[in-house]
């Protein structure tokens, strides 16, 4: 669930996600109690509490990813823009299909390694 809030430093700009995410990696090991004030100090208009709230919500959006409970979007011409289409130019990579497909790719993220058949 994304919280969506109407007061104006709940707003985030393309600009403001990249110096997040670039603090977040800067200050990724400190454990300090004013870690997230050094954060929101890279992040102009952004107060610590805000780049908590925005960490949390990106915790939580991430989670429900990963756990199959939000499908990712299948955007116009991703297939043709693949660069591994197998013989029925269905792409290789899996974008949240269910069934079968997902158990394989599951099989891959684990280190299971090709049969003879599939290589």
């Amino acid at each position: 669930m994304i919280r969506i809030n109407d007061d104006a430093s709940s707003a985030w700009s393309w600009h403001q996600d990249k110096l997040f995410e670039r603090a977040l990696v800067m200050f990724s090991n400190d454990e300090s109690s004013d870690r997230w004030e050094k954060i929101a100090a890279q992040v102009p208009g952004k107060s610590a509490a805000d780049v908590r709230r925005h960490y949390e919500d990106l915790e939580h959006d991430v989670l429900e990813i990963e756990s199959g409970r939000v499908e990712l979007p299948s955007y116009e011409g991703e297939l043709e823009s693949a660069s591994w289409v197998n013989e029925s130019g269905r792409s290789q990579v899996w974008v949240g299909s269910k069934g079968k497909e997902r158990e394989r790719e599951s099989e891959r993220r684990k280190g299971v390694p090709w049969s003879e058949e599939e290589h």
